[in-house]
């Protein structure tokens, strides 16, 4: 018999109707952000896999996965097949395997058929993969669908990447990768779940296709704008105002279904993300003073040129190297991305030039905000912030940043993908800049954000000047709400671009 202990985070053994009691599916079923991850769709079920689900704090893996052992008790999966297990409590990889065996061995007195283990947060448990490798070298995990999740990429990329040849029946997945990654919804997942009419349209023009969204791009990138891009111009008062909301809330569904239905974000929401980032933090051998004076420098330079050695400047922090580390942490910890400075002529990045820092998500970087500088309320904080124009549009800054990085990983899905060798800044003789550049093959694709509602001449100056050297495509000006066709480039609606791609 299987010890209640294990039981008491798997109800569905007794009754497989008590999931819809979890509390994480009730909150889900309640929301009034029902957001499905277009991710949930790369996953394979029919296979034996050891899958990773790594992504930030608050997004919703935990759950994603519960919602998924819903999905498989309703297909009609024997509730004893499904083991589920939270593993911040676990405290040695040794008793994480006796945990798994101890589950394993009831399950096969019931059944041969595929098991599906779902270990939640499980980089909590100091070298996991041991336990992972040695139960798989053992044969228990032999007809198993295993899916371990965590909040950090570095540790959990490193721990999958030490189980090489362990990983089941990986050459079954086609393109799909057996990694995967939970951010924040994008802003086309935000628009499809709060607007349903836009959702039709979307569906109606093919556009929630990635083919599409991609084929989109690249009539763009040539300075042709499809006639999709026309028809959504009806919806661009509500696109408009959803982006608004974004820029708020972000893609973290708490934050969001807090504000649709509250009109604020309490502040217990943003003191939650803040207390999971600390500890992490603190975790991989961070200073909390230190962390907090890094973050201020991060806001103070936000979408700035920025070198690590500048970055420690105004803190009690001694080394460019330290700097960098505490950002790196950041960055694996999916707070942050930084992008360099392009080599035109190379088609690389200049490493030890100034950076570009970015969140990942307008609501992380409200709650570190708060945080960092001592804000009395978060929410508020974001309000002031968000009306003042110049700092508004750094942080929309931000946001096309993080779409582009992803937008880059479809095109190319990869282990090895490496965002900072395929989306860069550029900077002229002139000192004139371009916001961003994307490698798209063996073009560049110049993007500029000019968040205003008018293009001026002076603000295509940029892209002129990366035009002029050759190996360019047309550029794109992503604007307020201006939808305008140019010698040298498009201009776009932000809130449009983002949508399509």
């Amino acid at each position: 018999m299987v010890t209640p202990s294990l039981s008491d985070q798997n109800s569905w053994w007794r009754d497989k109707h008590l999931i819809e009691s979890d509390p994480l599916i009730a909150t889900w079923e309640s929301s009034s952000f029902k957001w499905r991850p277009r991710i949930v769709e790369t996953f394979q079920w029919d296979v034996n896999v050891i899958y990773s689900l790594r992504g930030p704090r608050q997004v919703g893996k935990t759950t994603l996965v519960k919602l998924k052992v819903r999905e498989l008790l309703r297909g009609g999966v024997d509730g004893r097949r499904i083991f589920y297990w939270t593993c911040d409590q676990v405290e040695s990889s040794e008793k994480l395997t006796a945990i798994i065996s101890e589950y394993v061995e009831w399950a096969r007195r019931f059944s041969k058929d595929r098991l599906f283990l779902f270990l939640d947060e499980v980089s909590a448990v100091k070298d996991w993969q041991r336990s992972i490798k040695y139960l798989y070298d053992t044969g228990k995990l032999r007809n198993c669908l295993v899916v371990v999740t965590g909040s950090h990429s570095i540790d959990l990329v490193k721990a999958t990447e030490s189980l090489a040849g362990r990983r089941g029946e990986v050459d079954k997945l086609g393109e799909n990768l057996p990694d995967k990654i939970l951010l924040g919804a994008k802003f086309p997942e935000y628009v499809e779940t709060r607007n349903l009419e836009i959702l039709r349209v979307l569906r109606r023009l093919n556009l929630l296709s990635k083919r599409s969204r991609l084929q989109l791009l690249g009539d763009l990138a040539k300075g042709e704008i499809q006639k999709s891009i026309h028809e959504l111009r009806p919806y661009m008062k509500d696109l408009h105002g959803l982006f608004e909301d974004f820029l708020i809330t972000g893609g973290v569904p708490r934050a969001t279904h807090s504000y649709i239905s509250q009109g604020t974000i309490p502040d217990i929401v943003y003191s939650d993300y803040v207390n999971l980032i600390i500890r992490d933090i603190a975790r991989w051998g961070g200073n909390e003073v230190y962390l907090r004076q890094i973050m201020q420098r991060i806001i103070e330079t936000l979408s700035s040129q920025v070198s690590w050695n500048a970055l420690k400047d105004e803190t009690e922090i001694s080394t460019h190297d330290t700097a960098r580390w505490y950002v790196d942490i950041l960055k694996n910890s999916f707070v942050v991305s930084y992008i360099h400075q392009l080599d035109k002529d190379k088609g690389v990045p200049y490493y030890r030039k100034a950076k570009k820092i970015c969140f990942t998500d307008p609501f992380i970087f409200h709650a570190l905000k708060w945080w960092a500088l001592g804000e009395r309320h978060p929410f508020d904080g974001s309000m002031e912030f968000l009306g003042i124009p110049e700092k508004k549009s750094r942080l929309v800054e931000s946001v096309v940043c993080d779409h582009m990085i992803r937008l880059l990983f479809d095109l190319e899905p990869s282990p090895q993908f490496d965002y900072t060798t395929k989306l860069f800044y550029w900077e002229s003789s002139k000192k004139r800049e371009v916001d961003f550049v994307a490698k798209l093959e063996n073009a560049f694709l110049p993007i500029e954000l000019k968040y205003k509602p008018v293009i001026h001449r002076n603000d295509v100056y940029g892209i002129i000047d990366f035009m002029k050297g050759g190996k360019s495509h047309k550029g794109i000006i992503l604007t307020d709400d201006a939808l305008v066709e140019g010698r040298n480039y498009l201009g776009i609606p932000v809130s449009i671009f983002l949508l399509v791609v």
